[in-house]
């Protein structure tokens, strides 16, 4: 038997992705470590969508050789755009870029020390099943460099997904979430789109609930809305990315949208889901982003209201359309711009939990801190808010859904009480 640490940076897919590696080196027999000194092998699942991604990658892979590890695997679109830069870093013994993830696993077991012994464990420690369906971009985009690292786009077929179902409900998994760097696009042709793929989850037996990541503009279809409100089972929440709330900056990127057509879909998806929760992320920084740009977009988040806002920093991308503009954008406005974004997601999110006082929700434990009247569960409900719950039932465990009511706003989580199912 071999050890094995699996550190992850970047979006859900990359968690979706290390979380299946993890749960198929287990089923080989092989042990999941957190210490990377107990590590025969440490797998770094890196990222690239920004510069700062490139860096934390590459400060992880370094940081992980200082603190002991024997050897190192460095997977992911760092390891896509980038390999012989990977292959450079001190410990690195293999890449394994994204055109050969479909069988990283056996890639990784053979780089564990011969005659490792198999031996039967149990995966343990993940709270949620994280399931890719989906892959890759075709996208045109001006900023992003994921078309490049991730290549075209590729759905998995509805069996295949069923079987990763499958394996995380066997681990008692209560929450699935469905990932994809183009969730939407989701596609087996004659017409099973995303929400087929759904309706024939749904269809299987168990009480666990399904989460969908995120879902451009473009691709959400008003019919999706009306049969997921109706499921119980379906998380009240989507992830629809704004990038800019400017219609000049917009064309500009290559979004397929404008502010008015993102504000008039998220009405829409208020009216037939009205318990839905709308998260959003925002580009500050853009090249040619003036303040007027910058004051539209202020002006859209003021009009949507999200339960939370993702704010991230435009970063030039080797190979993109808007690599070399020389219309920068000075770093002071780019950092005033984002804490002032940061500040005003705070408020909308404690403003959506104040709004829910009172209601019930289901909070899938975390963690659990503490101990007796200090104890607290740490969760996520249904629709996205992050909760502490004191002094838990003595059933609670972490990986199981406890049925809460919403409090009030704390400590920037919701604070919530346990309810009797």
């Amino acid at each position: 038997m071999a050890k094995v640490a699996v550190f992850t940076l970047g979006c859900k897919v990359n968690q979706a992705e290390s979380e299946e590696l993890k749960l198929l080196l287990s089923e080989a027999g092989h042990e999941i470590v957190g210490d990377p000194g107990r590590a025969d092998l440490c797998v770094v699942n890196t990222c690239a969508v920004t510069a700062e991604s490139e860096r934390k990658s590459r400060k992880l892979l370094r940081r992980l050789w200082r603190d002991g590890a024997r050897a190192i695997a460095a997977a992911g679109c760092y390891a896509e755009v980038d390999p012989d830069a990977v292959g450079e870093l001190p410990g690195v013994v293999a890449v394994l870029p994204n055109a050969r993830k479909g069988a990283w696993a056996e890639e990784v077991i053979s780089l564990l020390p011969a005659g490792s012994v198999a031996c039967a464990l149990a995966y343990e420690g993940r709270t949620r099943g994280f399931v890719k369906v989906q892959d890759g971009c075709e996208r045109s985009c001006s900023y992003c460099i994921v078309p490049r690292a991730r290549g075209a786009e590729v759905s998995e077929p509805p069996r295949t997904v069923m079987e990763k179902i499958g394996r995380w409900r066997e681990l008692g998994s209560e929450e699935i979430v469905l990932c994809g760097v183009n969730l939407g696009r989701y596609s087996q042709g004659d017409g099973y789109d995303l929400a087929s793929l759904v309706r024939e989850i749904l269809e299987t037996e168990g009480g666990f609930r399904l989460r969908l990541s995120s879902i451009e503009l473009e691709d959400l279809r008003p019919q999706w809305l009306s049969a997921w409100s109706e499921s119980p089972r379906v998380c009240p929440h989507l992830h629809l990315p704004l990038q800019s709330g400017d219609a000049v900056l917009l064309r500009d990127m290559g979004r397929g949208y404008t502010p008015d057509d993102y504000l008039q879909a998220a009405g829409e998806l208020r009216r037939v889901w009205p318990q839905a929760a709308i998260t959003t992320e925002v580009m500050v920084g853009y090249p040619g982003e003036g303040e007027v740009a910058f004051e539209n977009t202020v002006r859209a988040l003021r009009s949507l209201r999200p339960a939370r806002v993702h704010v991230f920093r435009f970063s030039p991308r080797p190979g993109t359309r808007a690599w070399g503009r020389e219309d920068a954008v000075p770093a002071e406005s780019v950092e005033r711009r984002s804490a002032m974004l940061r500040a005003l997601s705070e408020k909308w999110r404690g403003e959506y939990i104040e709004g829910r006082a009172g209601e019930r929700r289901g909070l899938l434990v975390e963690r659990i801190s503490g101990a007796g009247e200090e104890r607290i569960a740490w969760g996520t409900t249904e629709d996205y808010m992050k909760g502490a719950l004191p002094v838990p039932p003595a059933s609670a465990e972490v990986g199981k859904i406890i049925a809460v009511e919403v409090v009030k706003w704390w400590r920037g989580v919701a604070l919530m009480r346990p309810l009797s199912r």
